[in-house]
């Protein structure tokens, strides 16, 4: 008698159970929850796990053994592409009182249908120790603030002393001019000569006043550029016109003005970049003494505009070159001191920088350097 064949649907029905008996072993030994979900909504499978701590909810509405809003059933099951990325989001158990970290993908039955795994992983200590930890951070953030503004308080106040003291310094002696030559006056000894002198004296003493405290008051006046499309070529030429029509500055200084031939307009406030580079260029010129070169260059790229002001006079000591843009700090005899400072408010006003380069009886550059502004 032949021999029976092996009735292979059954062997191979089998191998698919075993397949999926270890497959629920597997899922039973883990210890995050997990589910299984159906194109019916309704729960196929939970874990060992799952079942200890919520209770067994196979056969289930998923919706009402989770206690979730339909609307998440949906997004579930139509919500997510066969092949798209995992769905992930938090859900808070009120039968448990724990958060839960719900991460949803799809399984593709052997027989062609999709159905969606979840699983459940306990978030509870994680989120406490994020709520505590955004605490602290608020705590600390305030502090600094706090800080911070403790900190800008005492800047404002020492620079508030500062400004005392440089005033007081800058209109002491014109001032103390004045009351020695109305002194004189009073007795009225003096000759025609005298009085004319004191007179003299006590004009150019206020004027040299009137000067110190409209220097002050443009440095304190608040900067706010209105930047515009404005030509650099011409901008130049009229620092130039001005520069050359002061020939007691001058003198036989040697001037010479370079901007970049491709460039044409740049957004900035014409009417203060001018009184930036004015004060730049008549430093320089006080420095050289009527001797020497004054270079004036602008060159740009696509995104910043550079502004140079360069002399071969006697240099800037290297100590002295982290001080010089400070309210009040002069070297020169008679300065108030105040004109870098105006410089700088300019140019920080329009979020660009400032600084200089010195190489004593060589070279001085000062550099304004501009982003092009967003509008």
């Amino acid at each position: 008698m032949a021999e029976k064949a092996p009735h292979k649907p059954r062997r191979g029905k089998n191998l698919i159970e075993a397949e999926r008996d270890r497959l629920r072993a597997i899922l039973n030994s883990m210890e995050d929850g997990i589910y299984i979900v159906g194109r019916d909504y309704r729960i196929d499978f939970m874990n060992r796990a799952l079942r200890s701590e919520l209770g067994n909810g196979e056969g289930q509405l998923c919706h009402e053994f989770f206690g979730h809003d339909v609307s998440l059933c949906e997004e579930c099951q139509h919500g997510m592409g066969s092949f798209g990325p995992d769905v992930r989001r938090e859900w808070h158990a009120p039968a448990t009182r724990k958060t839960y970290e719900l991460a949803v993908c799809p399984i593709h039955e052997p027989d062609g249908s999709i159905s969606r795994l979840h699983l459940l992983r306990d978030i509870t200590v994680r989120k406490q120790l994020e709520g505590k930890l955004q605490e602290h951070s608020q705590q600390l953030e305030a502090k600094v603030a706090e800080q911070a503004e403790r900190l800008l308080r005492r800047d404002r106040l020492a620079l508030l002393g500062e400004i005392a003291a440089g005033i007081a310094h800058e209109i002491r002696t014109p001032l103390g001019a004045i009351v020695t030559g109305i002194k004189l006056l009073e007795k009225g000894c003096q000759g025609q000569e005298e009085q004319t002198l004191i007179f003299e004296l006590l004009t150019r003493e206020t004027r040299r006043l009137e000067k110190k405290v409209s220097e002050f008051l443009e440095y304190a006046r608040p900067r706010h550029p209105h930047p515009g499309p404005t030509s650099i070529p011409r901008l130049f030429d009229e620092i130039r016109s001005i520069l050359l029509t002061d020939k007691a500055l001058l003198g036989a200084v040697h001037l010479e003005v370079t901007v970049d031939q491709s460039l044409s307009v740049w957004p900035l406030d014409g009417d203060q970049m001018k009184e930036a580079l004015l004060n730049l260029s008549v430093n320089a010129l006080q420095s050289l003494q009527g001797q020497g070169h004054l270079w004036l260059e602008a060159r740009a790229t696509d995104d910043r505009l550079d502004l140079l002001v360069r002399d071969d006079g006697p240099g800037i000591k290297h100590e002295v070159l982290a001080e010089i843009f400070r309210p009040f700090y002069s070297q020169r005899t008679g300065g108030t001191g105040l004109g870098l400072a105006i410089c700088k408010e300019i140019v920080d006003a329009h979020e660009g920088r400032i600084s200089v380069t010195s190489i004593p009886r060589h070279m001085t550059t000062f550099r304004i350097c501009l982003p092009r502004p967003d509008f």
